[in-house]
């Protein structure tokens, strides 16, 4: 009898896979498929360029770099990817140009004959799987280990040469019951309402500061929610100016630059249509955006910081020509007065989302703690969209006047823009910085010549220096001038302190100790806290309060090292020897300490509570007091390391410092 070895045996379970493999015609349909690897689960990938190696991924279904169609070429196939800038799959040799045998994309439109472009399809109707001939040589697509794709002899053992065919149905898009889908105008009836003109019970937080004609804002309620609706079109702005139309709504701003002041606003938002002009840099809708004011000039008077922008992503097949998802990106400053892409603003790409999806937003802006030194601090804007954050740290956080919101729909250069705000929320929270205008009346004197500034007699008199900080006219105090973040400087005998705009730039004494907002007349404090001197900016023009070297007293444009352009402000009521100020502000010492500190709180209207907190934001300390001062020995749950003081005077001002624990 003849012995059956286990050689046979195989040659025979493989002759039965075999009868149920057939080859030509067999394909399910000419509809678009999915191709994904038995012994992977990845699919085969588009590599976008002709003569590149095709790749294999897990990227989405809608992916159109992973969809392809089978088109007959005689008696064989051309694998097509259904992007418009791809072509068929060619099987190159052992000269190929991504490597032997490595599959690549072409550009190349079916149907094509030629030799190394062509394919025998087989059907193993048992597991309803794949094989993919080239021509009809022994060479058969395979997903190797390393991660190439190539096409070598078959081993019928081997899944790598097994494939699915993963239908892709597309889903039509759908049109949302508040979905404006009327004819694309400029201006309509319902879209006559004045600029600030808003409806009862709005539902969503902030004044309404709307510049469209096309659409008043309204209010819809689908999917569990009021929502608010924010409909514009190009061209629609119908007030004389050459600003984008806009439906926005506007929110109090947080005015205090103290660590701890923050502007912070949280809703929902849909994307329904935005804005589409063809150029990526026209393109897009602003669905939120952060405001800001900033000392040193430069930029818009009220120049945005951080844009969120929501770009088109249109559909394919059935979609095709059709918003079906939004990109959101950021376009943000680079620098203070940054007004467009590459000229001091910059847009990064932070996630896409579908239209119609329902999806969570917050935004916080505001001034933190720097953690790498605790000296200096961090103005942030930092967005939480869809549950995933996108921080960023606004430059030159010194020059940070206040922090601000705003939402709705705002730009469409092409077409129209559709966005809808539901559950909206706003807080603010504002912490007075120690380093601003000191309370009580104070000598300047310069930093590079010991002199002090002094008033003159006559309104339009130039200012002069003077070795002697005794007299009155040398006596200097602060006016809060009504407009934010800004102060007058006045001599209580001859008047606030004037910056004229034209040469010589010298500063002049006036007549009157009437605060004002005018621009000629306000200015912005700076305080730097490890010199303990400051420097004193013309409103917010750049220019710094400054002695010449022929001892005028100007204003101009100062770097921050230059001596002259600092002042101490030496108080009054204090010898000159131990100028420590009478701000309203907590300090600590010993700092650093060890075993344990005082904290005295200066020219502060009574103290509620204190409270120590750690980098983290664990509380390790809390009390009150009725004193000026309280001395605190370190505990266990105080560790070496750095540490935030905290103190909530009796008008609920909250007041902080540093501490660090050796």
């Amino acid at each position: 009898m003849k012995k059956i070895t286990l050689k046979s045996i195989l040659f025979f379970v493989l002759a039965l896979c075999s009868m149920s493999i057939t080859a030509q015609g067999v394909l399910p349909s000419s509809d678009i498929f999915r191709l994904r690897n038995v012994a992977t689960g990845l699919f085969l990938t588009d590599a976008g360029a002709s003569a590149q190696a095709v790749t294999m991924t897990n990227l989405d279904e809608d992916d159109i770099t992973t969809h392809w169609t089978f088109v007959e070429s005689g008696a064989f196939y051309n694998i097509d990817n259904k992007d418009d800038n791809a072509g068929i799959l060619r099987a190159p040799g052992a000269g190929g140009p991504a490597g032997p045998f490595v599959v690549v994309s072409t550009n190349t439109d079916p149907p094509a004959s030629d030799t190394d472009k062509i394919w025998t399809v087989h059907h193993n109707a048992t597991d309803d799987t794949y094989r993919f001939q080239y021509s009809t040589l022994n060479r058969y697509m395979y997903h190797d280990a390393n991660g190439t794709v190539t096409n070598v002899p078959l081993d019928a053992m081997d899944d790598r040469f097994n494939w699915e065919l993963v239908p892709y149905v597309q889903t039509p898009v759908v049109v949302p019951p508040d979905e404006d889908t009327r004819p694309i105008v400029v201006c309509t009836p319902e879209g006559q309402g004045g600029q600030f003109d808003d409806i009862p019970d709005p539902q969503n937080v902030g004044s309404i500061d709307d510049r469209s004609c096309y659409a008043d804002y309204t209010k819809f309620d689908l999917y569990g929610k009021t929502w608010g609706v924010y409909n514009i079109t190009e061209g629609s702005n119908p007030l004389p100016e050459t600003l984008q139309p806009r439906i926005e709504r506007f929110l109090p701003r947080s005015q205090e630059t103290g660590v701890g002041s923050y502007a912070r606003f949280t809703g929902t938002f849909r994307i329904l249509e935005v804005g589409d002009d063809g150029n990526f840099n026209a393109d897009g809708t602003y669905i939120a955006q952060a405001k800001g004011k900033h000392t040193g000039g430069g930029g818009s008077a009220d120049p945005a910081i951080c844009l969120y922008r929501a770009h088109p992503v249109y559909g394919t097949g059935i979609n095709a020509g059709k918003q079906v998802a939004f990109d959101i990106y950021a376009e943000r400053i680079t620098e203070r007065g940054g007004e467009g892409v590459g000229t001091g603003r910059e847009v990064v790409f932070l996630k896409q989302v579908d239209k119609d999806e329902v999806v969570s937003f917050e935004l916080e802006v505001g001034f933190r703690e720097d953690p790498s030194d605790p000296t200096k601090k961090i103005h942030y804007c930092d967005a939480v969209i869809g549950g995933d954050l996108f921080e960023f740290n606004i430059p030159d956080p010194e020059r940070g006047l206040e922090s601000g919101i705003r939402y709705g729909a705002y730009r469409v250069r092409g077409g129209r823009a559709q966005i809808r705000w539901a559950d909206t929320t706003y807080e603010k929270v504002e912490v007075v910085d120690s380093g601003g205008a000191p309370e009580g009346v104070y000598r300047f004197k310069n930093v590079a010549t010991g002199e002090y500034l002094k008033a003159v007699a006559g309104g339009g008199a130039a200012v002069t220096m003077t070795s002697s900080g005794e007299a009155q006219d040398t006596h200097w105090t602060f006016l809060n001038s009504g407009a934010a973040g800004f102060h007058n400087i006045n001599n209580g005998t001859y008047g606030i302190l004037r910056a004229p705009n034209t040469h010589p730039f010298e500063i002049l004494c006036t007549s009157s100790s009437t605060a004002t907002s005018s621009g000629d007349k306000i200015w912005a404090i700076e305080y730097n806290a490890l010199e303990d001197t400051y420097r004193f900016e013309r409103g917010t023009n750049g220019s710094y309060l400054y002695q010449e070297v022929d001892g005028t007293v100007i204003h101009i444009s100062a770097p921050d090292t230059d001596d002259r352009s600092k002042w101490i402000l030496e108080s009054t009521t204090l010898s000159s020897s131990n100028p420590e100020l009478k701000t309203s502000s907590i300090k600590v010492y010993p700092n650093p300490a060890q075993d344990k500190f005082t904290i005295t709180f200066n020219n502060i209207n009574g103290v509620k509570d204190v409270e120590i907190y750690s980098v983290l934001g664990k509380r390790v300390y809390k009390n009150a007091t009725n004193s000026s001062n309280i001395t605190i020995t370190k505990t266990n749950n105080m560790p070496s390391g750095i540490y935030l003081v905290k103190a909530k005077a009796a008008d609920n001002r909250i007041y902080h410092s540093k501490l660090v624990v050796k």
